[in-house]
């Protein structure tokens, strides 16, 4: 049985892209380790330009009262401003996001691909690609203790920043300007959180961020932290100190938490950002999401792009078929990458310079607060921070 495409991971990524090909009618095959639903580390916020993405793809009416929005952002910490804003209205974007855990979110992509046709094999776990004279061909995986052989015309990796696929052809950067860990648990009884998403350059964990995060109006969050990996070396950073530190001696974040309990696990992740963590292809064989290093350096928000380059990803094979050439990717011949560099590379760049050497609370602290008091650049920040312009 040889499938038009194969993807490798039913997480946001994996099932835009076998939603978009499965309504095209072709013949998809999703493959991921777990039964959903299953948790995944996150902030779990769903930007205004994901929230697009997702009404675009008719799931709307499933989210529409179910699940948390949030219509503003909160930045403190580094200095005595405080910059709060409502997400400024754009003719492209919604007014709002949401916040959705990835336990609830992943379950309900996973299932609308399932819906447009796409056929899903849970707890069927890849072991490693199928390679024919340098070309991958499929995917070697267990499924019922069973090792078996799926071949597909493309293949398509979503199977996050540790890809098996990726990493068995060579596609994966270790480069720490392009990687970062976050760490994440959530909490009962937080106080004083609304409808915004709160973010906490606090100064006692600087060059690191945190934040608080609203899943419910009922005080429950998601609290973590994060830091990017040259940053973590060169300053000698325990990530888990960061957080005990964020939680318990920061001005804006403690009070929120005094009387706060945890009701998860503290669980971390690491984070492939910019586009420099992964070259993204090789014949045959495509990355999306995590795998291809799609997370934005300034915020680490990843669901906006898993869903976007999953479109990508389903077009790009599609104008393959359209040209009479049966799914038969290239590189050579017609390159993803450079499809996604074409689309993100400036804005990547510009986020991953600012990470580095702005990052510091003797620089945020004056920037906040010159933003604080004009709107103007109020809105800015948060068209920067969302990538709300294109």
């Amino acid at each position: 049985m040889v499938y038009d495409v194969i993807v490798a991971g039913g997480g946001p990524a994996g099932s835009a892209t076998a939603y978009h090909l499965a309504k095209r009618d072709v013949r998809v095959l999703v493959l991921d380790k777990s039964e959903f639903p299953r948790d995944k580390i996150c902030g779990d916020g769903i930007a205004p330009r994901a929230v697009r993405t997702l009404y675009k793809m008719g799931l709307q009416e499933q989210l529409d009262g179910q699940f948390n929005k949030f219509h503003g952002f909160r930045f403190a910490g580094a200095g005595k401003a405080v910059v709060e804003n409502k997400i400024p209205p754009t003719p492209r974007f919604p007014d709002h996001g949401y916040i959705i855990k990835r336990v609830d979110l992943d379950k309900i992509l996973l299932d609308h691909a399932r819906a447009a046709g796409a056929e899903v094999r849970e707890k069927c776990k890849v072991t490693g690609p199928l390679v024919d004279g340098g070309r991958v061909v499929g995917v070697r995986a267990v499924f019922d203790g069973e090792e078996i052989e799926l071949e597909a015309r493309v293949t398509v990796g979503a199977d996050g920043p540790h890809s098996t696929l990726g990493k068995a052809m060579g596609l994966l950067v270790n480069d720490p300007l392009y990687m970062g860990i976050s760490i994440r648990q959530y909490y009962e009884g937080v106080e004083d959180i609304g409808d915004y998403l709160e973010i906490y350059p606090e100064k006692a964990i600087s060059p690191g961020s945190g934040w608080v995060f609203p899943v419910t109006r009922d005080g429950v969050a998601n609290v973590g932290v994060g830091a990017m990996l040259y940053h973590m070396h060169r300053d000698n950073i325990n990530l888990h100190k960061f957080f005990e530190t964020l939680i318990h001696d920061t001005p804006h974040v403690a009070p929120k938490l005094r009387n706060a309990k945890p009701i998860s696990p503290l669980r971390g992740a690491l984070l492939r950002v910019g586009l420099g963590g992964s070259k993204v292809e090789c014949p045959g064989l495509i990355l999306v999401g995590d795998a291809a290093s799609m997370i934005n350096p300034v915020s680490g928000e990843g669901i906006t792009y898993a869903l976007e380059t999953g479109e990508m990803a389903a077009e790009h094979i599609l104008g393959t078929r359209m040209e009479g050439r049966g799914f038969h990717i290239d590189p050579a011949q017609d390159s993803f990458r450079e499809k996604l560099v074409d689309r993100y590379q400036h804005y990547f760049n510009m986020g991953t310079m600012s990470i580095k050497w702005g990052n510091r609370s003797y620089f945020m602290r004056p920037m906040l607060a010159v933003v604080s008091k004009n709107r103007r650049y109020r809105e800015d920040l948060i068209r920067a921070l969302m990538y709300l312009r294109h």
